[in-house]
């Protein structure tokens, strides 16, 4: 019982204190929104637009991780604008750039959004990040900044040295995948023409047609083997036509649109900050004497 009346004088006093100290935080607070209208006035526009691309013979995280390097590095302009091939002016047009995964929640195989707010949890099994694809995201100060970024950014991915290697080894083991099909299917396309030549011999002797496999007698043709075959073989040869760099653009930057900024976020973050720094200032204030003497005492010891 003792402990709820103490509970209950502590809130009524605390309650009190706020009252009192009213003037304060409100003075604050006000101060805190006018603030945050100030800041998302000066600031600049900010224009969106992304790519989306389907990497051949590299996997999608390693050029993710690849353009993301530019993200840790859009503070320094000088140095953008080296990595990319860029003037100092376009560097400084860059917000930002960022790759992103696709995410899978329904197991097709096909994304369902973007992880643009970067939400991917590993552990939860509905969510799977899609392979082969990849989501550029550029930020720009100038519309007209967009055609340079782009040229620069596809160029930054399909030319570095490790990608490329990847992609040239890639086709090379394609190749020489091709000419393995093209040499069984011969082969196959040989071992039926003489069963077939057999089977027309013994026909010709009055005979019956059987082939004998592990031991029992079984008719076989060898069409399905050839198709399966020949299935992979132009499988092989539709992705070396496609990917001829380590990215094809699936669909290229939009127009750009502007980055929705909330003034009502801005002016409630900052409120309640200053309101919060407020509630301390006016605490400070009224035992700020014995603040004092705390800290002479602390001196002298």
């Amino acid at each position: 019982m003792r402990f709820l009346v103490g509970v209950g004088n502590f809130i009524l006093a605390v309650i009190v204190f706020l009252i009192r100290k009213s003037l304060w935080i409100a003075s604050f607070t006000f101060a805190g929104m006018l603030m945050g209208a100030l800041l998302f006035s000066v600031q600049r526009t900010v224009y969106v637009s992304s790519l989306e691309g389907v990497t051949g013979g590299v996997d999608n995280s390693i050029v993710i991780e690849h353009v993301n390097l530019l993200d840790q590095v859009k503070g320094n302009k000088e140095l953008l604008a080296s990595i990319l091939g860029l003037s100092i002016e376009q560097a400084e047009d860059i917000h930002g750039i960022k790759a992103f995964y696709g995410i899978d929640i329904n197991g097709d195989g096909r994304h369902d959004f973007v992880d643009f707010k970067e939400a991917y949890n590993p552990k939860d099994t509905m969510q799977y990040r899609v392979p082969g694809f990849v989501h550029v995201r550029v930020l720009l100060y100038d519309e007209s900044a967009l055609p340079a970024v782009r040229e620069s950014l596809l160029r930054y991915i399909n030319y570095n040295a490790y990608i490329r290697t990847l992609h040239h080894i890639d086709s090379l083991q394609s190749r020489t995948l091709i000419a393995e099909l093209v040499n069984e299917i011969s082969k196959i396309d040989t071992l039926q023409r003489a069963r077939i030549q057999k089977e027309l011999a013994q026909q010709d002797r009055g005979g019956e047609t059987v082939f004998v496999l592990n031991n029992e007698p079984e008719v076989r043709l060898f069409y399905q083997d050839v198709l399966l075959l020949f299935n992979q073989k132009l499988a092989l040869e539709r992705n070396l036509e496609l990917y001829k760099e380590p990215i094809l653009i699936v669909q290229d930057f939009a127009s750009l649109e502007q980055e929705h900024r909330s003034l009502l976020k801005y002016v409630v973050i900052l409120g309640v900050l200053m309101g919060v720094l407020g509630l301390f200032c006016s605490l400070f204030w009224q035992y700020r004497k014995r603040i004092w003497e705390i800290i002479r005492e602390d001196a002298k010891n």
